[in-house]
């Protein structure tokens, strides 16, 4: 998938969130990374940087979070152009879990 149509599936994704979502989701970037694999050479399909919202409670001021999604690597795992659009809403809405603080483990709970 070219990159164009790649982030488009990106916005379609984070555009349908629920409003309720969308309304608590607040100063963070969403990066499309080409990379497949981290510093320590494993597969990664999304990471998410900052502090969670459930830590911000009585902090005056916090840097802006991030989330990566790591376009090759989603290509990677995926065999179709539908496991790809299916992939890239799982790891959106992972990421998006532990910007709510979630943790991996609860996130596996959940399906995502």
């Amino acid at each position: 998938m070219d990159l164009k149509d790649f982030e488009a599936e990106v916005l379609e994704v984070v555009e349908n969130l629920p409003l309720n979502f969308q309304e608590k989701i607040k100063n963070i970037g969403l990066v499309i990374d080409d990379s497949d694999i981290d510093a320590e050479g494993r597969l990664i399909l999304g990471l998410y940087q900052g502090v969670p919202a459930t830590r911000r409670a009585g902090k005056k001021y916090v840097f802006p979070d991030k989330i990566t999604i790591y376009k090759k690597a989603i290509e990677k795992v995926s065999r179709t152009h539908q496991d790809i659009k299916k992939n890239i809403r799982r790891v959106i809405l992972h990421e998006i879990g532990h910007y709510f603080g979630l943790d991996d483990n609860r996130l596996k709970e959940l399906g995502y």
